[in-house]
């Protein structure tokens, strides 16, 4: 059966003494994870709980978070990870949008829950995993059943709840472990909050091979805590975003962070540009580096390896199982090179969106699925995303992606991170304006910026404006939030829409 509980089940008889999880200096066996688990799932009919409930977890990082999903799993019960950087008005959108049947909470946001929510403190939860039978619960549960109900990062308005099957999150698992080549002798890290779907696929995917997990075991990302993690626990693959990729060469040129381990480095979130590409592949050797596209709703859809003078800008050719269509806003297929929207059908889609059947409806069509993303596929079949269609901006009349002009600014070695939006204008309906963050140490010189984009830009894509601030603000998975940046962007313009804030370029 290809279910979570019986992933983790199958991997403690063959490794049962091995270490599978790993956080800070706590460690678990697989054979106590799977103990465990069983545990969790007792304590939860124990509470009342019932195989198809819903249970929301708000926990930070740790084995009790890795262990949560693997517990709600045999069960039968569907798990709601929470993000726990949500204000209190968000947790309570998706507490209302989930309704679960209970709430395990980490004391410091236990309080934080609206009156009359369901609430067991992390603490309390802990005492009754500890006093439940550890026999397995003997729950049925099938493939198709929900597992898990993500909610989506929220980029682009309120977030929605992914119904992800028990199938479709251990077929994610098992196409990327073909795909790149792992295996029960290698040491994986999962940076991102456990909150996240990427590292409960993470998570998921090592314990089912027999890998030991490393989890990030510090609440806030820091590039030094991540080399020392890196080099402590000879951690040979993880997966990183590119901001993350320019700190780990940053430290393996100045000799803080050895590059030997590193086998298998993985990106998504945003494409590589061909200098950091070429400074990775260099500096370490003995690691594949590869870009992996795909979203809570979709689950991994594309692999490329880089290698020296590859092919840049692209994601790659779909994984196993996986179908790509490029389609018009009209539902037919354009031909290879023109841009449309991307639609995905495969193993690992999720089933829906939760309470919203129009909302999945409108995003399915024929079996295929869309998140809004925008692309083409080149001559070679590789996707290469164009942007997120609600990214779009449109400067009279012309498409503008911000990504392709972010690139153009990230390939300048002075900058670390870079955000383009749109700002209303009375005369194009548009304009580009962008925000740059410099790589540590180094000055960022807006006019050689300006000249890089008159350059490699044709002039309706170029920003209006280019501003350098210290920092931008990232999403869970660690991508910049562009509708952030806009609000942002205006509060300090003090600009009226169709008005350009000082220090812009003329028309």
């Amino acid at each position: 059966m290809l279910t979570v509980g019986e992933a983790l089940r199958s991997a403690a008889r063959r490794y049962q003494d091995k270490t599978a999880l790993v956080f800070g200096a706590g460690t678990m066996t697989f054979a106590e994870v799977d103990r465990r688990a069983s545990q969790f799932a007792q304590a939860l009919l124990q509470a009342g709980v019932r195989p198809g409930d819903r249970v929301a977890l708000l926990l930070p990082n740790g084995l009790e978070m890795a262990v949560a999903y693997f517990g709600t799993a045999r069960a039968g019960v569907v798990a709601v990870p929470l993000n726990t950087r949500w204000a209190p008005g968000e947790i309570a959108f998706a507490l209302a949008d989930a309704e679960p049947r209970l709430v395990i909470a980490d004391g410091e946001w236990a309080t934080a829950l609206p009156p009359g929510a369901p609430v067991v403190t992390a603490a309390d939860w802990v005492r009754r995993v500890d006093a439940a039978p550890a026999d397995d619960p003997a729950v049925s549960v099938a493939e198709t059943d929900p597992c898990v109900i993500m909610y989506t990062s929220g980029t682009t308005g309120k977030p929605k709840g992914a119904v992800r099957t028990h199938r479709s999150n251990v077929m994610v698992a098992l196409i990327l472990v073909t795909e790149l080549g792992l295996s029960a002798d290698d040491v994986g890290m999962a940076l991102l909050p456990m909150f996240h779907v990427n590292s409960m696929w993470f998570v998921t995917l090592s314990l089912a091979i027999g890998a030991t997990c490393v989890i990030y075991p510090h609440r806030t990302f820091h590039p030094g805590h991540v080399i020392e993690e890196l080099n402590r626990r000879q951690v040979t693959y993880s997966m990183f975003v590119p901001s993350m990729l320019t700190f780990l060469a940053d430290a393996a040129e100045r000799g803080a962070l050895d590059p030997t381990h590193l086998r298998v480095a993985m990106t998504s979130s945003a494409p590589l540009d061909e200098a950091l590409r070429d400074r990775l592949l260099r500096l370490f050797p003995r690691a594949g580096l590869y870009d992996i596209y795909g979203s809570t709703e979709y689950g991994g859809v594309t692999v490329i390896r880089h290698r020296p003078g590859g092919a840049v800008g692209t994601v790659g050719w779909p994984v196993l199982g996986q179908r790509i269509r490029i389609l018009d806003e009209e539902g037919r297929d354009v031909p290879p090179g023109a841009v449309g929207e991307v639609y995905v059908e495969g193993p690992t889609l999720m089933r829906e969106y939760w309470r919203r059947p129009e909302e999945t409806a409108a995003a399915f069509r024929d079996g295929f699925l869309t998140v809004g993303d925008m692309g083409y596929l080149d001559p070679a079949g590789r996707l290469v995303l164009v942007d997120r269609k609600q990214d779009r901006i449109i400067v009279a009349g012309e498409n503008v992606y911000p990504t392709e002009v972010e690139n153009v600014l990230l390939s300048h070695p002075d900058v670390a991170l870079a955000a383009v939006v749109g700002i209303p204008d009375v005369r194009r309906g548009e304009m580009v304006v962008a925000v740059v963050v410099p790589r540590e140490g180094a000055t960022v010189d807006v006019a050689a910026l300006e000249a890089l984009c008159r350059e490699r830009l044709a002039d309706y894509k170029r920003p209006r404006t280019i501003a350098v601030w210290p920092e931008l603000p990232l999403g869970p998975a660690g991508k910049v939030v562009r509708r952030v940046v806009r609000e942002r962007w205006l509060a300090r313009s003090g600009s009226a829409p169709g008005t350009v804030p000082p220090g812009a370029r003329p028309d």
